[in-house]
């Protein structure tokens, strides 16, 4: 071991009681139901930087549901072990190498697919309710075969159905799985959160989210904006019949979201098509909402807040006839109550997302989507920070115009008209 090796030393934290049960946990899969703001991922990340501190052979990995979310434990490894730490890159790939000879990466599973290949010797999977169960048990599960590598799935539960991190709690709590252990950590497990805090969160929250986000309780249906997802699936996306009557939602990117176009077929309320891309210039953008629109027969309502006039002008030289809609705060929420209701109700239809890789994306959104409460008392609904939305708007854009709309038309929301890049 070099000079350097030797006096580099790693200091790591002084966890409270509910932190020391994990780590002295030995069983090779462990699940942690967290409340908020209980301490997980300052947990996660002292046992990481632990872990490839001692091992060598194999590297550990972070694994978050998108590059946002993986950037942050990555800083906080970088301010809390600074001394210890040999190189890093923060531009594309996050990774730390250790002054030790272990390495670290901190990857997102967005793009899982493109995780495939190395062995990993350890592995945190963070806020594990919003990664798929098929980059679970497709991509990442496999990686730990041939190093006999361990798991840490944390985060905040999200409902039970079709959940690989409700079933891996499951595993946990079953005495005959010597391999398995779960913990459940409510906030008010955590002695830096103030009683009062908790108090005062409990008497505005609704029951469910404040069981699902403080009491880290798994629920039979997630706490969030829209109930009874299951219930809808059915039927196929399809190409243009002549018995249908269509329209179409649609979001345009802004910076790195995607635009979305989403089409209905008004008589069965049944999704028939769902189209997402990104990072095309608006030219390109145009003409492909233009074409849709032309093969479904359906027509166009567009926001025309701020800078959206020439994108309507544009639609409309082509030929598309386009209705206008102004996007505020108060219409966003009557808009998305709209479809959570027809949602409850079972008033809407889209292909089951284990054959659908589109209405995944959309249902993956959909359990993701929540609401939050202003200091001024106002509703608020968005996706949650390092998250898309732009299934969700498109997809209720077009359940809005099939329930309101005069004649079957398209709205087009353009909130932010900032330059993306091209291909």
């Amino acid at each position: 071991m070099s000079e350097t090796v030797q006096q580099a030393v790693l200091e790591l934290y002084e966890p409270h009681e509910g932190q020391l049960r994990l780590h002295s946990c030995p069983a090779r899969f462990r699940a942690a139901a967290c409340g908020r703001r209980w301490g997980k991922s300052l947990a996660a990340v002292n046992e990481t930087a632990g872990y490839s501190w001692e091992n060598t052979e194999y590297p550990s990995w972070w694994v978050a549901p998108t590059y946002r979310q993986a950037r942050k434990p990555f800083n906080l490894a970088l301010r809390a072990f600074k001394d210890a730490i040999e190189s890093s890159k923060a531009s594309e790939e996050l990774s730390i190498v250790w002054k030790s000879g272990g390495r670290t990466e901190f990857v997102s599973a967005e793009k899982y697919d493109n995780l495939r290949g190395e062995g990993v010797g350890f592995m945190v999977i963070d806020e594990a309710a919003f990664v798929s169960k098929v980059a679970f048990e497709q991509v990442l599960r496999p990686m730990l075969s041939d190093t006999m590598g361990r798991l840490l799935a944390i985060g905040t539960p999200r409902g039970k159905g079709g959940s690989w991190f409700y079933d891996l709690w499951l595993r946990g709590n079953d005495s005959r799985e010597a391999d398995y252990e779960s913990f459940h950590f409510p906030t008010a497990s955590s002695p830096y959160i103030a009683e009062s805090e908790i108090a005062e969160v409990r008497r505005i929250l609704p029951a469910d989210t404040f069981s699902q986000e403080y009491e880290a309780a798994f629920l039979d249906d997630a706490a969030g904006v829209f109930k009874n997802l299951r219930r809808c699936y059915g039927g196929f996306l399809e190409a243009p019949s002549p018995a249908g009557r269509y329209v179409m939602g649609a979001d345009l990117a802004r910076k790195q979201d995607f635009t979305v176009l989403t089409v209905i077929d008004t008589t069965r309320m049944q999704v028939v098509a769902i189209v997402r891309f990104n990072q095309i210039s608006w030219e390109v953008q145009i003409a492909k909402l233009v074409d849709l629109a032309r093969r479904y027969g359906a027509t166009v309502l567009m926001d025309t807040t701020g800078v959206g006039d020439p994108i309507v002008e544009q639609v409309r030289g082509r030929g598309v006839p386009v209705e206008e809609f102004i996007f505020t705060n108060a219409s966003k929420q009557q808009l998305i109550e709209s479809l959570a209701v027809t949602i409850e109700h079972q008033g809407i239809h889209f292909p089951d997302p284990e054959g659908c890789e589109e209405t995944q994306v959309l249902v993956d959104e959909m359990n993701a989507f929540q609401y939050e409460l202003t200091k001024t008392r106002l509703v608020r609904y968005s996706a949650p920070e390092g998250y898309h939305d732009d299934c969700v708007i498109s997809l209720a854009l077009a359940a809005w115009q099939a329930e309101h709309g005069s004649s079957g038309n398209v709205l087009l929301v353009l909130e932010d008209f900032e330059q993306i890049s091209p291909f």
